[in-house]
């Protein structure tokens, strides 16, 4: 018996999902698709580090320009 199945956000684990379900009569599909809390938390810090990197291209790039003044 599958309780759960815990994997990353990417599509192609969604399709084994639906075809597990298909297979399997006492598996749900979806509602025991667990993802990947820790990949979750990896791609949200991404996102934040990639806003402050961001925001110190353009103040480098102001710092430049007044320097070049």
């Amino acid at each position: 018996q599958i309780l759960s199945i815990t994997c990353d956000n990417t599509s192609n684990n969604m399709v084994i999902v639906e075809k597990l379900a298909e297979m399997l009569l006492l598996f749900p599909g979806a509602p025991n698709h667990t993802r990947c809390f820790l990949h979750m938390v990896n791609l949200i810090t991404k996102l934040l580090i990639r806003e402050f990197n961001m925001m110190k291209k353009d103040t480098n790039q102001v710092l430049e320009e007044e320097m070049s003044e």
